[in-house]
């Protein structure tokens, strides 16, 4: 038995193989490539928030002053994990850690998941908190915002679990909502899933906008379109809360408007890209901007006309209706509505999740103190800043809106 005794033996063939991790510092260096990146990524149903080109674009635009660490894991030369993740120091107040954080976790509004095989994710983990904790030196390393369903998590806490004496778990909790709609084979079956006052109710209001106009829906993803397409997207979805005194995403985002734009240039020529635009006499009134990935769809944002003679019409519940239908014409299952709470999206057959934050902390002297404060220090900021000031007052004084503080949007955890 070379060597071993029986019960070596036993020990040796339950011992899950090693796997191989390689740490890149770049896109460029990476040693995967985007076919092979996108193939896994699918394979394990991640999202499009993980493939190659949303990756990279987002780091082109949001990775100033930051340390990319790119962990791929191989198992017998197949690809088995990947995760994005990056390095930087955060100074908030009179405190300063460090942290690890996975590319595309903040800015974009995302909720997302590592794509990293079920049964690899444990020793996957293990590797990339010892490499951050050890290596990069990290105080932290934050995993969020996930879906509460997160195949990978439990890896994750048994990965804390094991690495005794470096790391601890201190916050492991779900947060809030984001909506799920998930897709029957047919348009009439999903019609039949309604409340009957709601499915009368989208039916009343969609032969309303008929009777006054010529209706018909246009799904664009051709790359020649596209940009087009976004362009007038964005001006809508500017233009419609402007109207309420606010500044929309693509304001209120630092950098968002040239991000989307590059995705939509890039996505759109591997054929991710949709806008499903509801039209009235030829005119666009409402529009669903969104992403295709394998059977999934990514609903990113919507806009509907200002007109004041549109508005019995309900556009909102339409333009989402119209997107679904869409949806399940092209044989999608599931279409990921975005982070919070919204009644329509409910009432029209989503279903919200809670969303999932982990951070795990180096085991080394006083920096659980340091996070403890720094934790502190950004809740309070979240608290006067954005809840107090961002969504309550700045409202009614339009002409002191600013774009989103980078200070808020890198110290939330």
């Amino acid at each position: 038995m070379n060597g071993l005794t029986v019960p070596q033996a036993a020990t040796a063939r339950k011992r899950p193989p090693t796997i191989e991790m390689s740490v890149a510092e770049s896109f460029e260096t990476a040693a995967v490539a985007r076919e092979e990146w996108d193939d896994f990524v699918l394979s394990v149903r991640g999202d499009v928030y993980m493939t190659f080109d949303w990756c990279r674009i987002w780091w082109r635009h949001y990775g100033k002053g930051r340390a990319l660490r790119l962990f791929i894991f191989r198992e017998h030369g197949r690809l088995v994990g990947l995760a994005p993740m990056f390095v930087e120091r955060v100074r908030l107040g009179p405190v300063s850690p460090k942290f690890g954080k996975r590319v595309g976790a903040d800015h974009a509004l995302a909720v997302f998941a590592l794509p990293i095989a079920k049964d690899c994710a444990e020793r996957a983990y293990v590797r990339v908190l010892e490499r951050l904790i050890r290596g990069d030196r990290c105080d932290a390393v934050w995993i969020g915002f996930c879906p509460g369903d997160d195949p990978t998590l439990p890896g994750l806490r048994a990965a804390v679990g094991s690495l005794g004496d470096l790391a601890s778990m201190v916050r492991d909790v779900s947060e809030g909502p984001h909506t799920v709609f998930d897709l029957p084979e047919t348009f009439d079956a999903y019609l039949k899933r309604l409340d009957s006052r709601q499915r009368q109710n989208y039916r009343r209001r969609l032969k309303l906008l008929q009777n006054a106009f010529t209706v018909e829906r246009e799904v664009i993803s051709d790359p020649v379109l596209a940009a087009r397409s976004f362009v007038d997207f964005r001006l809508a979805h500017e233009k419609q809360w402007k109207a309420e005194g606010k500044l929309g995403h693509f304001a209120d985002w630092p950098g968002a408007a040239e991000f989307n734009s590059d995705l939509v240039d890039c996505l759109s020529k591997s054929g991710r890209f949709r806008m499903i635009q509801l039209k009235a006499n030829g005119a666009v009134v409402c529009q669903q901007y969104a992403f295709v990935y394998g059977d999934r769809c990514f609903w990113r944002l919507p806009s509907r006309t200002v007109e004041v003679e549109f508005e019995k019409f309900g556009l909102g519940v339409l333009g989402l209706v119209q997107l679904i239908e869409a949806m399940i014409g092209e044989g999608v299952r599931s279409i990921e509505a975005g982070v919070g709470h919204y009644d329509y999206k409910l009432h029209f057959g989503g279903m919200e999740y809670k969303t999932q934050t982990c951070v795990v902390v180096a085991n080394r002297r006083f920096v659980d103190l340091r996070f403890k404060l720094f934790a502190s220090v950004s809740s309070l900021l979240h608290l006067v800043y954005y809840r107090m000031w961002f969504v309550r007052f700045a409202p009614r004084f339009p002409f002191l809106r600013r774009p989103l503080s980078r200070s808020w949007i890198r110290s939330r955890l």
